[in-house]
């Protein structure tokens, strides 16, 4: 027989609320640690394309060391052949953009009839230079742990989604595997569409621009390929340094940059977005870049990277979870 006194249900309802304000508390003091998992979740759902081939002719070990080999020679002739030349056009970007930036200024303070004095002095500069080198190593850091938490998810996905699973009542067990095998479909979708668009994107930027003769077109083109995974802000993000690097050099190698970038982009509008990404989830452009500002004012610059992915599985929740099984509606069709 159980003696205990019946719970007061205000106690109860505002035990819950004390403990819902506290998990809100935690995860926004460790937003950069949870929008850091975000990203070894998604390395993971890109390795997990050549890791689940291999894995059906060999254990699923040795196919995440085999991936893990590939990367690292992969890695290690990108560095060998991309070296010199990113050591040669990153200053030559880094000079031309300075240029371009301190001619726009110029013709600004020329227009206000202003003077200002531009020299930097010695300890301004040593004290950028040991912000910059502290945070190059402390970007290194959280890459790798990144890519090896990528790895770890890879190597075993269903122990962790059991681990999960235990963590769910019983009576919500079967929403959590059919709205798991729905979001973690929808983002693998997302994620081999975006990574091939990142590869078209990058390409034909890098070749059009060493065509165009625009001075730094590798970095310029990695640029490209690495701003793509950013819908629309990545697109126009990448395009002004190339921009001001062509600017630098002549009116006509301006307009061509302008066009090399517009016929990118168009490619991207009108083929790649259509045959590449046509199986993804569909993304409205306005809720997209509503989404994404939301993100970058409140995450800073690593919430604009992961807001596309995270809202590709904010969408198919809210679709299969409140749309579906609360309301009892048919999601709309794009």
């Amino acid at each position: 027989m159980n003696d205990r006194p019946p719970v007061d249900p205000a106690f109860r309802t505002g035990a819950r609320l004390i403990a819902l304000l506290a998990a809100v508390a935690a995860g926004w003091l460790a937003h950069d640690v949870l929008l850091l998992i975000f990203l070894g979740v998604l390395i993971a759902v890109v390795l997990s394309f050549p890791v689940e081939w291999l894995a059906r002719h060999m254990k699923r070990g040795l196919a995440v060391l085999i991936v893990l080999a590939v990367m690292l020679a992969a890695a290690g002739g990108a560095v060998a052949f991309g070296a010199v030349k990113i050591a040669q056009q990153a200053d030559t970007i880094r000079e031309e953009a300075r240029k371009g930036l301190q001619s726009i200024r110029e013709k600004f303070e020329q227009v206000e009839g202003e003077q200002k004095q531009q020299a930097q002095p010695p300890q301004g500069a040593a004290e950028t230079a040991a912000k910059g080198v502290i945070g190059l190593f402390s970007g290194l850091t959280a890459l790798v742990l990144v890519v090896v938490l990528g790895l770890f998810l890879v190597n075993e996905p269903q122990t962790y989604r059991r681990g999960l699973r235990l963590l769910v009542p019983p009576r919500y067990q079967e929403a959590f595997d059919s709205a798991y095998d729905q979001a973690a479909t929808g983002l693998r979708k997302w994620v081999g569409g975006i990574v091939v668009s990142m590869f078209i994107m990058g390409a034909l930027t890098t070749a059009g621009l060493a065509v165009a003769g625009i001075n730094g077109w590798f970095v310029l083109g990695l640029l490209t390929f690495f701003a793509t995974f950013v819908p629309y802000i990545g697109a126009i993000a990448s395009a002004i340094p190339g921009l001001l690097v062509a600017a630098s050099q002549d009116s006509t190698h301006l307009l061509y940059a302008a066009l090399v970038y517009l016929g990118v982009h168009i490619v991207e509008g009108y083929l790649v977005e259509p045959l590449v990404m046509k199986r993804a989830v569909k993304l409205q452009p306005a809720l997209l870049l509503a989404w994404q500002g939301f993100f970058g004012a409140v995450f800073g610059l690593l919430g604009t990277v992961v807001a596309t992915p995270v809202l590709v599985c904010a969408q198919i929740l809210t679709a299969h979870l409140w749309v579906e099984r609360r309301l009892r509606k048919q999601p709309a069709q794009s």
